[in-house]
């Protein structure tokens, strides 16, 4: 008898489990229906004086772009969030997407250009291979990792 309760126990929550994972709504990184890519940007150069921008970008099929992130320098002033709305546009026989006045409010509202390939996938660079930085930071210190989503 104590074998057939385990065993009865056992039937019950698997289908409760089954039920459970029947009910959840699937996973989705759908922004909307008018997102046709996400760009995921992270741009760091390391050491006391070394800093990064971080960013998630939606581009809509309209040109309008919405994005969030942070940009930080080491030098003690610590994270500034960034964020708001733009625009883009293909370039370069639509290989490239260009994404135009990303404010960085850790670097004083520099107006940055992200330049991401058109084409689905993960990218690697240099800090500045993918987004514009003030002329005092050179683009080829730190590295960068770049995911352009659908």
């Amino acid at each position: 008898m104590n074998i057939t309760r385990k065993a009865a126990a056992a039937a019950a929550a698997a289908v409760l489990g089954a039920g459970m994972l029947a009910a959840a709504p699937p996973a989705s990184a759908d922004y909307g229906s008018s997102a046709i890519y996400q760009i995921e940007l992270s741009a760091n150069a390391s050491g006391r004086d070394g800093g990064g921008v971080w960013l998630w970008l939606e581009l809509s099929n309209d040109g309008s772009v919405d994005y969030q992130g942070s940009d930080c320098g080491h030098g003690g002033a610590g994270a500034a969030h960034d964020g708001g709305e733009t625009t883009w546009h293909y370039t370069n026989s639509d290989t490239q997407l260009q994404i135009d006045n990303v404010i960085l409010n850790g670097l004083g509202g520099f107006p940055a250009t992200v330049t991401t390939p058109s084409r689905l996938g993960h990218y690697t660079g240099t800090l500045g291979t993918f987004i514009t930085l003030p002329p005092f930071i050179p683009s080829f210190i730190g590295t960068s990792q770049l995911q352009v989503a659908p």
